[in-house]
């Protein structure tokens, strides 16, 4: 009963902190947390009641797909690397899904490996084993929580569209960078487009672009079919914080309700920028190539860990705690 009671409070922060403010990565932990906590509490009583056994059959079916899912994913992840590598080119960035996959396989084997061969190690490989556990979990509530909230509807029609700016091929406008332009076009054309006082591309000039990336944007969405007259440059911004910033700066309300469009794999964090950047704003996602989401959606999720660096820093701490201290209690003098 104590693991429900938990899981119900958990649940309940996690509703009122969404009711609050979506845009929140701690409504993923809530719910993640009160979840798995709920199920851990349904096991427990069904462990008392031998005639129901439902959740214990599913646990164990759950154990052994995520047994078998494990290399797939390793396999699935290191062709996608491999992918990335070919088609966008060698960067750390690139790189990100190709090193996860080989962590998939390598951390479990080699932890396993030390704490059997090395006893000594057994309190640093018990909390690498925990700090590892900490990361999955927060990869879990994130990624739950980013496809959640990508499916979100709008809580109010936008009376501005800003487009967030991903860099030009010179002055062309690449690929990804139309696919955000065609999704702003669409919210213009659609049932709630006469709401839309206007369209604000946001984006400066990087060193190898020939002009604003601002200014390319708005000629595609005139070639798209929005009036010039409905569209507001920002050709200042290096940065999505600024992209933010310099856009409500153009706004005649702002407090106005904005829409946001960026690509699928950066909704949700551009979401968490928007809320820090003082927006009313809901944030859309374009389409992105699939080969090139589960790269760019696990530097997303580095950039996040970064963001909340010393809340991250104090878990990993005390959780390298635990360990060490109950290596370290039998040695002290009685």
């Amino acid at each position: 009963m104590p693991f429900l009671f938990v899981s119900c409070i958990l649940l309940l922060a996690a509703a009122v902190s969404f009711a609050t403010d979506r845009r929140r990565l701690r409504n993923g932990v809530f719910l993640v947390s009160g979840a798995v906590i709920g199920w851990l509490g349904l096991l427990l009583v069904s462990g008392n009641n031998s005639n129901n056994s439902v959740p214990v059959l599913i646990t164990v079916a759950l154990g052994l797909l995520l047994i078998v899912s494990v290399p797939i994913l390793a396999v699935f992840l290191v062709l996608n690397g491999l992918i990335m590598l070919r088609r966008e080119g060698r960067s750390l960035a690139n790189l990100l899904s190709l090193l996860a996959g080989l962590a998939v396989v390598a951390v479990p084997l080699v932890l396993a490996a030390l704490q059997t061969a090395v006893p000594a190690l057994r309190a640093l490989t018990s909390a690498a084993a925990l700090l590892t556990g900490y990361v999955g979990f927060v990869f879990v509530s994130y990624l739950v929580y980013s496809l959640i909230y990508s499916h979100l509807p709008p809580r109010r029609h936008p009376e501005y569209v800003v487009v967030l700016g991903s860099g030009l091929a010179g002055s062309s406008v690449p690929p990804l960078l139309a696919a955000r332009l065609d999704a702003a076009a669409r919210l213009y054309r659609g049932k709630h487009g006469g709401s839309i006082r206007a369209l604000i591309p946001s984006g400066g000039q990087g060193a190898d672009e020939l002009l604003a990336e601002g200014t390319a944007m708005a000629r595609y969405l005139q070639e798209q079919g929005v009036p010039a007259n409905r569209i507001i440059v920002e050709d200042r911004a290096a940065t999505t914080m600024e992209n933010l910033h310099f856009s409500r700066a153009l706004m005649e309300r702002p407090d106005a309700p904005v829409t946001v469009v960026t690509s699928s794999y950066h909704v949700f964090r551009a979401a968490m920028f928007t809320r820090r950047a003082g927006l009313r704003a809901h944030v859309t996602g374009a389409r992105t190539a699939g080969y090139f989401i589960p790269s760019a959606f696990l530097r997303e999720f580095v950039a996040i860990l970064a963001t909340y660096r010393w809340i991250n820093l104090g878990f990993c701490a005390v959780l390298t705690a635990i360990p060490l201290a109950a290596m370290a209690l039998p040695l002290l003098p009685s």
